[in-house]
């Protein structure tokens, strides 16, 4: 009998639990970089937080938290272009003095000091490691800001490879990604990955709609009911050890193309 897991699923408002059999086929893994691996929210707050302290203080009327949390909706969890926002922020603020062409190299000399490692999603990878299981990031986002994040999460060490959007030419939902992913696993067909990340279209739905299955970190939201549904829904990554916990190593040597 295969191993279970109580899954709580929530679509369309409603929570919805079930007890689900851990998928044996699934023999390598994908994962997202903002707010699956590390926790790129966090990190920018905090770097929004000391802008404010060094920057904004005396250029507006605004609180520190109303400021931030105003950074923090213009961000848009990175997906808004980085000079998009840097010219909000130019606009938003005239007395601070902004400078658009300064405030880019800034942001990526700053932002990494905010970055954190996450203990427990590390140890899981080095886990993978350590059993050869087949794994890669797949992040979308500027090439130098994405290695400058996995460097300081101690994640450029553990991974077996990085693929960032704007060197790939073309991001995630876009199932070229997958592709590209998928070659570089070495595994043989889509349905043997498990693609990891916290957003309901670029990952769960992109990864599903290219064969793979999908894993999606919830962060206290409710998945939308018109995208391919997630086969396991997670607060943590972590949480996934029971998945990586039925590989076998025979299984895995077997699945790839290398190994047929």
């Amino acid at each position: 009998m295969g191993t279970t897991v109580r899954s709580k699923l929530t679509i369309g408002g409603c929570v919805q639990y079930r007890r689900k059999t851990l998928d044996k086929t699934v023999y390598g893994f994908l994962f997202d970089l903002d707010n699956t691996l590390i926790d790129r929210e966090a990190a920018f707050v905090r770097f929004a937080t000391r802008f404010y302290e060094e920057r904004l203080r005396d250029a507006t009327s605004m609180t520190r938290d109303e400021t931030v949390a105003k950074m923090v909706r213009w961000d848009e969890d990175g997906y808004v272009p980085r000079d998009e926002m840097f010219a909000r922020w130019v606009n938003e603020w005239p007395e601070a003095g902004l400078e658009l062409e300064r405030l880019l190299p800034y942001y990526r000399s700053e932002m990494k000091q905010h970055v954190q490692p996450d203990a427990d999603n590390n140890r899981l990878l080095a886990d993978l490691n350590r059993r050869g299981v087949p794994w890669g990031i797949v992040t979308n986002g500027t090439t130098v800001t994405q290695h400058i994040a996995c460097r300081a999460a101690g994640l450029d060490e553990l991974a077996p490879f990085i693929i960032v959007s704007e060197a790939a030419g073309y991001k995630k939902p876009d199932p070229r990604i997958f592709r590209d992913a998928l070659e570089l696993t070495g595994l043989a067909s889509p349905e043997q990955v498990m693609f990891v990340g916290d957003n309901p279209r670029a990952d769960v739905d992109g990864a599903k709609r290219f064969g793979m299955k999908a894993a999606w970190v919830r962060r206290g939201r409710q998945f939308p009911d018109n995208l391919e549904t997630p086969d396991y829904v997670v607060d943590h990554v972590a949480e996934l050890r029971d998945v990586v916990g039925v590989l076998s190593s025979t299984s895995r040597a077997s699945q790839t193309k290398h190994g047929q």
